[in-house]
């Protein structure tokens, strides 16, 4: 079991805090709509996801990395998530950069300022080093964001089942002046 708790982060509009059996539902209602998870994975029965979620937060899930739910900075309401895990949450796997938003949050910069202030506790706080991404070949706007906030387009890789673009950011790179 991980013992080590995740502080609370701001940007300058975001609210990034662990993941809390207060907002599972929210979670779970989030990744049943089909538009949001077109380029993830098909929608899982919602008493499966309870259980896999409810153990992951009791658990502290991931044993290297952070899940943190976000929201806005100034008022309540769960938007979506955005963490560091190992990829195909296997032992030993590269810690992947993923993320899922509800679609009233999408083009509103918020997976980009989610995921930069993750990037940021990844190398600077975890130390981790490097921190990859997968994405649909499809997924253009993930793709975007992950250009944006300095991962690499490096090919395509095989994972999940399928192939993915593949993106790469190196803590040097990262922590550089």
């Amino acid at each position: 079991m991980k013992t080590t708790s995740h502080p609370e982060i701001l940007t300058a509009r975001l609210r990034l805090y662990p993941p809390c059996l207060a907002d599972l539902e929210a979670h779970i209602a989030m990744e049943q709509d089909p538009a949001v998870m077109r380029y993830v994975h098909p929608p899982k029965p919602p008493a499966s996801l309870r259980a896999d979620y409810r153990a992951k937060i009791e658990a502290g899930w991931p044993p290297v990395g952070a899940i943190f739910y976000v929201a806005w900075r100034n008022r309540p309401g769960f938007l979506g998530w955005v963490g560091l895990y190992p990829m195909e949450e296997k032992e030993g796997g590269l810690p992947e950069l993923g993320y899922i938003y509800r679609p009233e949050a999408w083009g509103q910069g918020v997976a980009t300022e989610a995921a930069a202030a993750v990037l940021d506790y990844g190398f600077g706080t975890l130390g981790l080093d490097p921190i990859i991404a997968l994405t649909d070949p499809d997924n253009h706007a993930s793709q975007q964001v992950l250009t944006k906030i300095g991962l690499k387009a490096s090919g395509t890789r095989q994972a999940y089942g399928g192939t993915g673009s593949y993106f790469v950011a190196r803590r040097s790179d990262w922590l550089a002046p």
